[in-house]
């Protein structure tokens, strides 16, 4: 190349601005580097392939979402940076922005901000140590770490890197807003999202992107749909929920994206996304589930959805397998005759329904366990939350799909599959029991006193007598709830139990 190509090569350089942006949209597991490179490199190249000046990855993509106590060994720190530099010798022209665990602070240095001046460190503090998201940018041979909620330049283009999720707006002005969060899906947290980054975009006046991983870990759902929103407010692209996937836009030709899905189908798609990512991540090859619980229909249509029929399997003790046959699944009736009335006679007729249901758990775990598969339990919310339930019975299992449903949400989740599956829900009737949701809801997800709910003038709007009856039972019931197998969250971080509800009902 002459000297006068090599100018004008580097003059396009310097005038040269984003305009395809890739964005990668990956299910990673914690401290799985070669899956999760592998994962990276893949939609990297798709990427490339269709012409992106840039891509961005999820935050963690690399090390894996919640990687809890493994982030806070120096070694998983010392794995996660080699991780980097290997993924930076596979890039090619494109470079990569993600984020990653790599620095350890104390809590003193987390909490500095809260303490007055003068105000001593406790020891407690300095001992403790909490682990960060950590922005970088990859290159051919080259990994650069950037500065959380700080700027960088690439391509003539500023660019403003950020790992929280709040609701924020930088102080100076920027091309392209990136946002890496890392937290949890729930229900409306794609309406929420949509919103709040459409503002961001619309009031900083830049392209907004926003980039999120996919997949369960225990609990915790994570729900992808990363979008892409234009300086006018507009949705340019938007990923699929709970999938993989990556894909290229130019946002200077982009058209509006599609609506988002109908909450029912979000809904659907979190839980089958949450029960497949865990039978798979714990080892197993399928879930078995109880055939003779009012939930049954629904808990067995998301595990056929979620892992297919042949890897789904019922368990029944009332002889009746229309339920099995409906679904396509297997079916299993133990004869426990014996064992009933051996339970009576040792017990009676008074406490022998309790030992029935625990007999029944643990032969519904063993047949479980003995094909390789989970034992999912058929629990909603409000059983859960007042205690009606036998432990050890009902609330045996791996996996409790449903313990974060209302009898509301059960209902609304039934109609959007009665289309599908017709024969399986028949007539569906709305729940009876809306007041009780309403109180659990107010009580324990509100963190409403239980004498807020009652009007001073006696306008009230519950029933006394109802919400001392349940405060009461939610009260009685917390030990139970101990005992219970993993519950998919669905609800928002802010509504969850974190204190224990003996402690914030006594008013």
């Amino acid at each position: 190349m002459d000297e006068g190509s090599i100018c004008a090569h580097n003059n396009l350089l310097m005038i040269k601005k984003i305009k395809k942006i890739g964005l990668i949209q990956n299910a990673p597991l914690p401290g799985d580097f070669p899956n999760n490179l592998r994962a990276i490199v893949q939609g990297y190249r798709e990427c490339l392939d269709h012409g992106a000046d840039i891509v961005i990855a999820p935050a963690a993509a690399l090390c894996g979402i919640e990687p809890c106590a493994l982030a806070n060994r120096a070694s998983f720190i010392n794995q996660t940076k080699d991780a980097l530099e290997n993924l930076s010798r596979e890039l090619g022209s494109a470079p990569l922005i993600l984020a990653a665990y790599t620095r350890l602070i104390s809590d003193d240095e987390l909490y500095i901000g809260m303490l007055g001046e003068g105000d001593d460190v406790d020891p407690w503090m300095e001992k403790e140590r909490s682990v960060q998201l950590v922005p970088y940018l990859l290159e051919k041979d080259s990994v650069t770490e950037l500065e959380n909620s700080g700027s960088v330049n690439i391509l003539n283009t500023s660019i403003y890197t950020d790992t929280s999720d709040d609701e924020l707006l930088p102080d100076a002005d920027y091309d392209i807003m990136v946002r890496m969060p890392c937290t949890p899906w729930y229900a409306s947290a794609a309406q929420d999202d949509e919103e709040t980054r459409r503002w961001e975009a619309s009031m900083a006046g830049c392209t907004m992107v926003c980039c999120r991983a996919v997949g369960a870990n225990g609990s915790n759902i994570y729900g992808g749909g990363s979008g892409i929103y234009s300086s006018d407010g507009d949705t340019l692209l938007r990923l699929p929920f709970f999938e993989t996937a990556a894909k290229v836009i130019d946002i200077t030709k982009a058209a509006p994206a599609r609506h988002l899905p109908q909450p029912e189908e979000l809904m659907a798609q979190a839980l089958e996304r949450g029960i497949r990512d865990n039978v798979r991540n714990n080892g197993f090859i399928g879930i078995c589930i109880p055939l003779d619980s009012p939930n049954s229909a629904l808990l067995g249509a998301l595990c056929v959805e979620a892992l297919g029929a042949g890897n789904v399997c019922g368990i029944s003790f009332e002889a009746d397998n229309k339920l099995a046959e409906k679904l396509g699944i297997t079916s299993f009736t133990p004869d426990i005759k014996a064992l009933l009335d051996s339970a009576t006679q040792v017990l009676g007729d008074d406490v022998a329904p309790a030992l029935t249901e625990r007999l029944k758990t643990m032969l519904a775990i063993t047949h479980a366990e003995s094909r390789g598969m989970m034992l999912g339990s058929p629990l909603g919310r409000r059983q859960i939350m007042l205690g009606d339930f036998c432990t050890y019975g009902q609330s045996g299992g791996h996996l409790a799909p449903l313990g974060n449903l209302y009898d509301v949400d059960i209902y609304l989740l039934s109609e959007y599959f009665k289309e599908k599956y017709d024969e399986l829900f028949g007539s569906l009737t709305a729940p009876e029991q809306g007041t009780t949701n309403r109180i659990i809801h107010e009580l324990t997800d509100r963190n409403t006193a239980a004498s807020q709910l009652l009007d001073e003038d006696k306008n009230y709007l519950f029933k006394e007598n109802d919400v001392r009856f349940i405060q009461r039972k939610l009260v009685a019931s917390a030990l139970k709830r101990t005992q219970l197998p993993v519950i998919l969250h669905v609800d928002a971080p802010d509504e969850r139990n974190i204190f224990p509800l003996t402690h914030r009902l006594n008013d």
